[in-house]
């Protein structure tokens, strides 16, 4: 009586996890190739500061670079207040990641607005005219907590200094 198993020819390619990934290993490189070259933002080096425009108002939001969770990519949404703040119905602007060493720019009308990351939120009020900034950062309080998130507003000369720090922050801009 004959075996019926030995019929089948097993090959080495066919066993283990090698056999999904060699009959498809040419899609798997285009697709690998298109999307680390397809992404939808691009980044530059930080070159100078923007000017805002008189019927409108600038906001700077930095990422400076923290040792602390530095590897993570923050969620970070800006909202808009209709009227006053007080009043509390927020119109969702826009809604982006931020990594470390990484800030962007953002051309705003006047009025209340509201930076959420996680669980922080910190609302502002932008004017006619206006370059403000906005800093998230991270502040480790020892050896075994978790690091706490803070977003603090910065004058002119001090998001200078993280902007030109050894120019390693770059500029996130959609396409």
């Amino acid at each position: 009586m004959e075996n019926p198993r030995s019929k089948d020819n097993f090959t080495r390619s066919r066993q283990g996890a090698t056999r999904f990934f060699v009959p498809y290993m040419r899609a798997f490189l285009a697709l690998f190739l298109f999307g680390t070259f397809s992404f939808c933002t691009t980044t530059s080096k930080f070159d100078r500061l923007r000017e805002a425009k008189e019927k409108g108002s600038l906001l700077y939001v930095l990422r400076p670079i923290e040792p602390a969770q530095s590897v993570f990519s923050f969620r970070v949404s800006l909202d808009k207040f209709e009227g006053s703040f007080r009043e509390g119905k927020r119109i969702r602007l826009k809604e982006w990641d931020l990594d470390s060493g990484e800030f962007s720019v953002l051309e705003l009308t006047p009025g209340f607005y509201s930076l959420k990351c996680r669980d922080m939120d910190k609302i502002f009020l932008l004017k006619d005219g206006q370059r403000s900034f906005l800093s998230i950062r991270l502040y480790d309080n020892g050896p075994l907590s978790l690091p706490e998130l803070f977003i603090s507003e910065l004058d002119t000369e001090a998001a200078l200094r993280f902007l030109l720090a050894e120019s390693r922050m770059y500029s996130i801009t959609e396409k």
